[in-house]
């Protein structure tokens, strides 16, 4: 077993194919410059990252590139492959939160409820998932008549894992639960979400074309399924939902990166003060 795929024999699921992506990337522009994985330098490394950067790849996109470099080498490191480590000494690129669109509570309610009769309710399931229960945009197309379930009395979904393989289940809110039975039809296994016109599962083209028509029909702003997935982060923490189980719910790796998708957190932050300055005047008991 040559060292790449020994290296990456240790991982599995999703992470393993993350690392393998940004590890074959790394691997051809070695190649190209003549040198590779074990006799690269810090040089490499930065000149890399730098040359990521100026062709459009975000902030946040070249920090995952180097934290999948940094595993390699820390690995090599540890295996007496190399004797040093070239990443140890390169800054990560610094990035906040994005500035992905996403939809208030009123207009969240809205879309739900205009969703169930728009084109026949042909994306109501789709928005439901996005919205109340954060799967990830191409997930809804995924998924199988098999996937639908029950726990002690509640409906639930299975979904991918999010770091290993497998799957994880979710518990549905009710009228979720309605429309993906509707959506199965009495059929037992398959695609559990078909396109009304064509009979096969959806594509990420035309989903992304009838929500589009369907917020721009309900007079609402544009945003896309990630968009819809940042408000169900930020809506449950808002509605003093425990933020672990916002994190699991979403199927994050720490509470931290559920924090990231917190678009309200600023305003929390900011509340802070004044209910401080009440609780430190108020006569003391």
């Amino acid at each position: 077993m040559t060292m790449l795929p020994r290296f990456l024999a240790r991982l599995s699921g999703r992470t393993r194919r993350n690392y393998a992506d940004d590890l074959a990337l790394w691997d051809r522009w070695l190649v190209k410059r003549g040198t590779d994985l074990i006799a690269a330098s810090r040089q490499d490394v930065e000149e890399w990252l730098a040359e990521r950067r100026e062709g459009g790849v975000s902030a946040r996109t070249a920090a995952t590139n180097l934290s999948h470099l940094r595993g390699l080498y820390r690995w090599m490191l540890r295996e007496g492959i190399r004797p040093d480590d070239p990443t140890s000494l390169v800054d990560s690129p610094c990035y906040g939160r994005s500035e992905r669109a996403w939809l208030g509570r009123g207009d969240t309610r809205r879309l739900l409820d205009a969703s169930r009769t728009w084109s026949g309710g042909e994306l109501a399931a789709h928005v439901h998932l996005w919205a109340l229960s954060g799967l990830r945009p191409g997930e809804p197309r995924g998924l199988r008549v098999e996937d639908l379930g029950s726990s002690d009395g509640r409906s639930t979904l299975g979904v991918p894992a999010t770091k290993s393989p497998g799957r994880e289940r979710l518990t549905l809110p009710d009228v979720t639960a309605r429309l993906l039975r509707e959506a199965a039809g009495g059929r037992r296994r398959g695609p559990l979400l078909l396109h009304p016109r064509t009979g096969r599962p959806w594509t990420a083209a035309s989903e992304r074309a009838r929500l589009h028509r369907l917020l721009d029909d309900a007079g609402l702003p544009t945003v896309t399924p990630y968009g819809l997935r940042t408000g169900f982060i930020t809506h449950a923490l808002a509605a003093g939902i425990d933020e672990r189980l916002v994190m699991i719910s979403a199927r994050h790796i720490s509470s931290a990166q559920t924090a990231r998708y917190d678009r309200l957190r600023d305003q929390v932050e900011r509340a802070v003060g004044p209910a401080l300055a009440q609780w430190l005047s108020a006569p003391r008991p």
